[in-house]
């Protein structure tokens, strides 16, 4: 969510959730079907506003994640701690290999 505010500091809730969990943002009727007038938009900058709105379950007051979403500072990925150290983590899994599977399974 950080680096997703950082990348896009003009977004909102709503950008993250349509970004994040597709399935809590439910489409308007005109954006699912198409141009209403039936003529297909080349120019995308025309229309970019996403129809539609958020789920029922992210609607609700007191929703946690809006709740981060309001409180949470924008933070490049770039500038965050890693999540593991992919070193350490080869080094497990070469201890593994080397010393914890039964040979005799392989």
């Amino acid at each position: 969510m950080l680096a997703f505010k950082a990348a896009n500091p003009d977004a909102v809730f709503e950008d993250f959730i349509r970004w994040h969990s597709p399935g809590d943002w439910e489409n308007s009727d005109i954006e699912a079907s198409g141009s209403s007038d039936g003529l297909a938009i080349k120019d995308s900058e025309v229309n970019w506003t996403p129809r539609g709105k958020l789920s029922k379950r992210m609607s609700e007051n007191g929703n946690l994640w809006r709740k981060i979403w309001d409180e949470a500072p924008a933070f490049p990925a770039s500038e965050q701690k890693p999540l593991l150290d992919p070193n350490r983590e080869g080094e497990k899994v070469n201890h593994i290999c080397l010393h914890e599977i039964d040979m005799t399974i392989v």
